[in-house]
């Protein structure tokens, strides 16, 4: 009974708005990696596309090559190829890897039967993937004599959404490989801006790369320059009433009886758990949304089921919807909301709302 509705023409709206804050040559790169982070990465990109979307971020060979089996015909480029990403099929389908180091550029230059563009990735300081600084200026000398045709230069930022001056100092960094890379006559496209970056009008380059920021969320509640673009969450979440029931105060509630009620209530049993992405951490301070009104979890997430205290609410009985995400009545829950009450980040909560249920297109 849980389902995730997915909104497409917010999702347009906020990819308009998003562009439209970029500069003439600045182009988009839409990130739908993770099944467009749980909200259905053919139905996402097949509506950006329908916009004007044209370059396409994907995690893996195999999710590129769905876009590509449905109908999108823009740049796709594989976030996440690794040393052992075929060739062949990199090749057929159109698909961009993003190379990160040695290893993965060697087996390329092994494998690769025909030009291929790729995406050579410097690690400006998120210390995870991509080549040191010092490195890029020799690969790019090296990719001279190849069949491979160096597309881009791109870089990420890991801490966009909290400290905007230490992000400076890497987008220095970064524009001074730039630099280096030029001078041996090279002009790839360059990008590094996420969707923290972008909303704090940093790092726009020749290409920002948005992924939160499309299905309607800032990647913190502090992002400088979020509120200046207005951006509409494309998931709602619902699930419902399984029973409702009285019981005496001093009842014990749910697995390990660790909250027990202090007055005489009325409980509503809903059919969401940890298995259906209600994050386990929401026992005992979650919130969801019935009636109109907020009704706190009780006890601890079960794996299909959750309880409630609808004592305070008129009327809840047997198959009342539940919003456990999104907007009923006057009251709203937020990705943001759910993440802050159980110790997380709004991206999770997508991803697993949206990738564990059904989803449905409106």
């Amino acid at each position: 009974m849980t389902t995730a509705y997915v909104d497409l023409q917010a999702l347009r709206r906020n990819y308009q708005r998003l562009q439209d804050r970029t500069y003439d040559r600045c182009k988009l790169m839409a990130v739908v990696k993770a099944d467009g982070y749980g909200h259905g990465m053919l139905a996402v990109a097949g509506a950006l596309q329908d916009v004007g979307a044209d370059w396409f971020g994907v995690g893996t060979v195999a999710e590129g090559r769905r876009l590509r089996l449905h109908g999108i015909t823009g740049r796709i480029v594989v976030l996440l190829a690794g040393c052992n990403a075929e060739v062949s099929e990199l090749a057929l389908y159109k698909l961009e890897p993003v190379v990160s180091d040695g290893v993965q550029l060697a087996y390329l230059l092994s494998q690769v039967p025909e030009e291929l563009a790729i995406h050579l990735k410097v690690d400006c300081g998120m210390g995870r993937l991509g080549f040191d600084p010092q490195e890029v200026v020799g690969v790019c000398r090296k990719l001279a004599s190849f069949p491979l045709v160096l597309a881009s230069l791109m870089a990420h930022f890991p801490v966009a959404d909290t400290d905007i001056a230490l992000s400076l100092e890497q987008e220095g960094v970064f524009r001074q490989v730039i630099k280096d890379v030029r001078g041996l006559g090279l002009t790839p496209m360059v990008h590094m801006a996420n969707s923290a970056a972008f909303l704090s009008g940093i790092a726009f380059l020749d290409m920002v790369r948005l992924g939160l920021a499309l299905y309607g969320y800032a990647p913190g509640e502090q992002v400088a320059g979020a509120e200046k673009v207005v951006l509409e969450p494309v998931m709602r979440v619902t699930s419902r009433v399984l029973q409702v029931k009285a019981v005496p105060a001093g009842t014990g509630i749910s697995y390990g009886l660790s909250q027990k009620t202090e007055r005489d209530s009325i409980l509503a049993v809903i059919d969401i758990g940890y298995a259906d992405g209600f994050p386990r951490a929401l026992s005992g301070c979650g919130k969801v949304i019935v009636g109109g009104e907020f009704a706190k979890v009780i006890g601890r997430v079960c794996m299909n089921m959750t309880v409630v205290d609808v004592t305070d609410i008129d009327l809840v009985k047997c198959g009342d919807e539940v919003v456990v995400l999104g907007r009923q009545g006057e009251k709203q829950i937020s990705a943001t909301d759910i993440a802050t009450w159980a110790g997380t980040i709004n991206y999770e909560i997508l991803c697993t709302l949206g990738n564990l249920n059904p989803r449905e297109y409106v």
